[in-house]
């Protein structure tokens, strides 16, 4: 009992999480270093990489260009990332997360060698409420996180796509202006 109440209060919460990032109500924007955010969520997920023993690769560039957005959604996002590419990856797996600089975009990649997404999911896995027709049984999740990732990435005025073999692994790739070519709303 005491597990479905913890279900539905985190459904209910990404409920209304998603809503206030679809409303705009969490427009209000700083300057902020990715790379800061990206070692918060690691280190903070760092008990889940260890208990299934997952190799964790982080590539960063010397410098990464400041970016214009909310530092607590942005988390949320690579919160969101990186805890499916653990939970959907094998004991000993690979997780690999990335970052390139280009003109002005930073691109970041978040890579897995987990169960990958069928073809056929993939263009719906930002819907709402939408798993993958894979997702192993007793793996949790409402079908929300991805179009939370979605909306986050649109309220910065970026991009996402996903790249994925079935038994190989997924890599989403997430493109984000950075903060000079940046234009508040």
């Amino acid at each position: 009992m005491q597990a479905s109440v913890q279900n539905i209060t985190a459904l209910v919460n990404d409920l209304l999480e998603l809503g206030r990032i679809e409303a705009g109500y969490d427009s209000q924007k700083e300057t902020i270093p990715l790379e800061g955010i990206i070692n918060y969520t690691i280190e903070n997920l760092r008990p889940q990489i260890k208990e299934r023993d997952l190799n964790l690769c982080l590539r960063l560039p010397d410098q990464i260009p400041l970016l214009r957005g909310n530092p607590i959604r942005l988390r949320q996002m690579l919160d969101n990332l990186i805890g499916n590419a653990i939970k959907y990856t094998p004991d000993h797996g690979d997780v690999t997360i990335e970052v390139e600089v280009q003109e002005g975009q930073i691109i970041l990649r978040i890579s897995d060698t987990g169960i990958g997404i069928p073809p056929a999911d993939q263009p719906h896995i930002f819907n709402k409420f939408y798993r993958a027709t894979n997702a192993p049984k007793g793996v949790g999740g409402s079908g929300l996180g991805l179009a939370i990732v979605k909306s986050i990435v649109d309220n910065h005025q970026g991009r996402i796509w996903v790249e994925s073999v079935v038994g190989e692994g997924t890599t989403f790739v997430i493109v984000l202006p950075t903060s000079p070519k940046y234009e508040p709303k």
